[in-house]
């Protein structure tokens, strides 16, 4: 799967078009309380590039402010699947003058669309990774394996370590994958890995399916 920028950009290409949403969370409005407090007390957590704090009341009436568990948005340096033994590199990838994405050189490292969303932050982040290459299967070979449950984990480059759950897995063919549904806003904290499937076409250098796995962030 050497030729990915053939493969499966036919719907990368159409990527930018979409808007696809930038890291971190909105951030979140805190709600008045019903009976004033003298003195509440205030927390903030870091919640990607967003401070998020959220107001609640207590058993006896009096209203205080605690975090809002809050969802880091990493950039990612690794990416492990524990149930098919993946464990690869992770490499930032834009778009090429084309509009077609950049895609990593050799089949054993994986690649995210960097301008779209970080891991672990509001809407879909997406990686994709070769099937095949000249020598034979590639890092995303038995991605195809992957049952609704199974976790994958992405390190940061800060040390973060976000564990993501699989939701579905779908097979499109190659000029027929959703763009939005990949790519797209969302109102989860989203992962979807992709890569080619289906037949391969010696003429025209082409897997006739594109492999979505779909996956979301789980919490803590």
């Amino acid at each position: 799967m050497r030729h990915i920028n053939k493969l499966i950009l036919p719907f990368f290409a159409l990527a930018i078009l979409i808007g696809c949403q930038p890291s971190g969370n909105s951030s979140a409005p805190t709600p008045e309380p019903e009976q004033p407090s003298p003195a509440p007390v205030v927390e903030k957590v870091e919640a990607g590039t967003k401070n998020h704090e959220v107001e609640i009341k207590s058993s006896e009436g009096t209203s205080s402010k605690t975090p809002k568990p809050a969802y880091i948005a990493v950039t990612p340096i690794q990416l492990r699947i524990p149930s098919i033994n993946v464990d690869a590199p992770i490499e930032p990838q834009g778009l090429m003058e084309n509009g077609e994405m950049e895609v990593p050189d050799d089949g054993e490292t994986i690649g995210w669309y960097e301008p779209g969303t970080k891991p672990g932050g509001m809407g879909n982040a997406v990686l994709v990774g070769h099937v095949d290459d000249y020598t034979g299967p590639a890092i995303f070979f038995n991605l195809k394996k992957l049952e609704v449950g199974d976790e994958i984990l992405v390190d940061g480059e800060n040390g973060e370590t976000l564990t993501f759950v699989v939701k579905d897995k779908q097979a499109y063919p190659y000029d027929q994958a959703p763009i939005r549904e990949i790519f797209g806003p969302s109102n989860n904290n989203r992962l979807n890995l992709i890569t080619c499937t289906g037949l391969y076409n010696r003429s025209t250098q082409n897997h006739e399916e594109r492999l979505v796995v779909y996956t979301e962030l789980k919490e803590s």
